[in-house]
């Protein structure tokens, strides 16, 4: 199978992930019931597949090899997702500064502060802080991934060449079992000397050295899915479709029932030892995110082959357009409501959920369309 079209679901992956964080900021979930914890898997989603893509494209090509090149080759793999990162933002300080123009205007340090903290998140360094009101969610929150990226590339020629100087892939497997027992260790450390606390969630979920150890296990699986296609024709085995269909459908729904329920459960019923376990990312969600990251590489069931339908991959592709972009509609109108007082707890607000999505979809095709016109102007 061609390369493209294996990974068609994939990029559907990319997607349905979209879903359900569009679904937590949107308000959906509180509206049904659900306990907004399905983001802790999906991170680990994005991060793996970013690995596993990156290993793929970049195994037999020449990397940087200095701090300098390691640098611009971040800034490259970011560029293309920038623009729309610098945009968003200004649109939501614009709100912000509407919003809060009288105490701004008479306060000094407060201008001066969210000045600060503007140029922080253009600079992609807000996932650095655990400060979650005034740095990492500030602004457009969503963007908080980028900046755990711009790390993540970084070391990506790093993580790559470590991977080939192990070469052996029962090497490689030891090295990884050490490192996500190191992290455990350390997360748990700093847990227990911060009570658990919103810092400690910080730490976890989006301090960009812990949560590049994801990106990490996506480059690991990456380079052992290249190097058994080069020992062996994989692609050619023999396999039962109907078979992979019961493994998809099982892992998928294993994954959804890990990333809401047992979450929960632990959450809310095991105190401290649930937070450590579930916010511990590479022990607990990357292990649902691996089981259903790896039904969408092998892409053998009937229910993969409906995911590689081609407007899907399509909504796939601009899925970090859609990112970056849902979070101006679903906090305008949360904005809204917390200025005038307006009730939309009935079936308006699930018109109002459905409109936002429609908003994000249209901006974002149209917003894709512009950037895909962008080289044909410059060639002319």
């Amino acid at each position: 199978m061609p390369a493209k079209k294996r990974f068609d679901a994939i990029q559907t992956l990319r997607f349905m992930c979209f879903l359900m964080v569009f679904a937590d900021h949107s308000g959906f979930y509180k509206r049904t019931g659900f306990h907004e914890y399905g983001e802790l898997c999906l991170i680990s989603v994005f991060l793996m597949m970013s690995g596993f893509l990156m290993v793929y494209s970049y195994m037999n090509r020449e990397l940087p090899t200095t701090l300098g090149g390691y640098f611009k080759f971040s800034i490259g793999k970011l560029k293309k997702l920038y623009p729309l990162h610098v945009e968003t933002a200004f649109i939501q300080l614009f709100i912000m500064l509407i919003l809060y123009r009288s105490l701004i205007a008479d306060n000094m340090t407060a201008l001066l502060r969210t000045l600060w903290e503007f140029i922080v998140n253009l600079c992609l360094m807000q996932a650095w802080v655990p400060d979650f009101q005034h740095y990492v969610f500030n602004f457009n929150g969503p963007s908080w991934f980028l900046s755990v990226m711009l790390l993540a590339y970084f070391l990506f020629p790093i993580m790559l060449s470590f991977l080939k100087k192990l070469g052996d892939i029962r090497k490689i497997l030891i090295f990884t079992a050490y490192l996500i027992a190191l992290t455990f260790i350390i997360t748990s450390a700093f847990g227990a000397m911060n009570n658990y606390n919103e810092k400690f969630i910080w730490f976890t979920q989006n301090f960009p050295p812990i949560r590049s150890v994801d990106f990490f296990l996506g480059c690991v699986i990456g380079y052992i899915y290249v190097m058994r296609r080069k020992d062996e024709d994989i692609d050619a085995r023999e396999y039962s479709k109907g078979l992979w269909t019961v493994i998809e459908a099982f892992v998928m729904l294993f994954f959804y029932v890990g990333s809401f329920f047992i979450a929960g459960f632990f959450l809310l019923k095991c105190g401290n030892i649930g937070k450590m376990i579930v916010f511990c990312t590479p022990v607990y969600s990357s292990f649902f995110a691996f089981l259903m990251f790896m039904i969408f590489i092998w892409n053998r069931g009937y229910i993969t082959k409906i995911l590689s339908w081609k407007p899907l991959v399509y909504l796939g592709n601009i899925s970090m357009y859609t990112y970056l972009i849902h979070y101006i509609f679903t906090q305008a109108w949360a904005s809204f409501k917390q200025g005038t007082g307006f009730d939309d707890s009935g079936t308006i607000g699930y018109v109002v959920i459905a409109v936002e999505f429609i908003l994000t979809i249209v901006v974002s095709m149209l917003y894709d369309k512009v950037q895909k016109k962008k080289p044909m102007k410059a060639k002319q």
